[in-house]
């Protein structure tokens, strides 16, 4: 079963409005990803000591947030370059059952077939 995506037209603007939120979350994962490294700590490192006690020495709670924070955007991110990929697809498969047959568009070139 083809997605909403595919059975609707897209238009050029959705898909640059698609790409404007692709920028939006990979500028809030740069800045989230800034704020980890102002503490000292990335997404992998363990919020205990070796009792396994909370370490004193960052503010774990808000690393737990903002590394939560960075899960989601990542996943936004995702789904929205999947629908890209989608209405990329969609949008030059229209393109192309919108012009005639015997007139094919290649690049800048125009390609017509040998009568």
């Amino acid at each position: 079963m083809p997605s909403a995506i595919e059975t609707k037209n897209v238009t050029r603007r959705e898909i640059l409005d698609m790409m404007n939120e692709k920028e939006k979350f990979e500028q809030q994962l740069k800045s989230l990803g800034e704020v980890l490294q102002s503490h000292g700590v990335g997404m992998d490192e363990p919020l205990v000591d070796d009792q396994d006690f909370p370490r004193n020495d960052i503010d774990v709670h808000q690393i737990r947030l903002i590394r939560n924070r960075i899960i989601c955007a990542r996943n936004d991110l995702k789904a929205i370059m999947d629908r890209i990929d989608k209405s990329l697809n969609a949008y030059f498969t229209q393109m192309n059952h919108n012009e005639p047959e015997e007139h094919i568009h290649n690049g800048h070139c125009s390609l017509k077939p040998d009568n």
